[in-house]
C-alpha cells in the first residue's frame, strides 16, 4: 500500500511540475483577489516565468515593459527595490487628448537586481477598467542582455509577448514572440 501511495504522489508531483513549466512559458496576468469588474479600480500583476536564451545560454531579465491601453486607465506601477520605473504616454491620442496607451517600464538599476532565468517575478499595476466590459490586452516585452562581440557592449535579447490575434510569429536570433497577457472585464452585477 505504501508503494502505491508513493507512486501516486510521485506521478502527481511530476504532473504538477509539467503544468508549472508549461504555464511559465510566457507572461501571465493575475488579479490576486482584486476585481475584473468593468468601471472599477483594480490591481493586476504580470508574472514573468523565465529569461532569454541565446546560443544555448540563459540570461536574466533586466528590463520589463508593458503597454497599458486607455481601457485600463492611466496605470500606477508597483514600486520594486532596485528598479527604476517610468510611465510614458503614447504619442497617439484620442479626440479628447487621452493617450492610446501608457508604456510602463521597470529597469534593473544594477546587475544584482536582474531577474535570474528560471525564476519568476511579479510586477504590479493599479488600473481603472473602462466602464464597458471587454477583453483588454497588455502587450509586454522582456529585455535581457548577452555579451556582445564588440568590447564593452551587450547584445539585447527580447521576449515580446505581444500577439493579440491568436496567430504565431516566428522568432529571430535575438527575439522570441508569444501571446500578450489579457483579461476580460465583466459587467457589474
Amino acid at each position: 500500500m505504501k508503494k502505491k501511495t508513493l507512486l501516486a504522489c510521485a506521478i502527481a508531483a511530476a504532473l504538477s511540475l509539467i503544468s508549472m513549466q508549461a504555464a511559465s512559458a510566457h507572461v501571465s496576468l493575475q488579479l490576486k483577489g482584486y476585481t475584473d469588474t468593468a468601471g472599477t479600480a483594480s490591481r493586476v500583476w504580470l508574472s514573468l516565468g523565465h529569461g532569454c536564451t541565446y546560443k544555448d545560454h540563459k540570461y536574466g531579465t533586466s528590463i520589463f515593459s508593458v503597454d497599458v491601453p486607455r481601457t485600463a486607465g492611466k496605470p500606477t506601477p508597483e514600486f520594486h527595490v532596485g528598479y527604476k520605473t517610468s510611465v510614458v504616454p503614447s504619442a497617439a491620442v484620442d479626440a479628447k487628448g487621452v493617450p492610446d496607451f501608457y508604456t510602463v517600464t521597470w529597469t534593473a538599476k544594477a546587475k544584482s537586481y536582474v531577474i535570474d532565468d528560471g525564476t519568476f517575478y511579479d510586477f504590479g499595476l493599479k488600473v481603472t477598467w473602462d466602464a464597458t466590459p471587454q477583453k483588454i490586452n497588455l502587450p509586454t516585452t522582456q529585455t535581457c542582455f548577452a555579451p556582445s562581440t564588440t568590447a564593452g557592449l551587450k547584445k539585447p535579447l527580447y521576449l515580446k509577448w505581444v500577439i493579440t490575434d491568436g496567430t504565431t510569429k516566428a522568432g529571430t536570433e535575438d527575439t522570441e514572440f508569444g501571446p500578450a497577457p489579457s483579461i476580460t472585464t465583466k459587467a457589474k452585477a
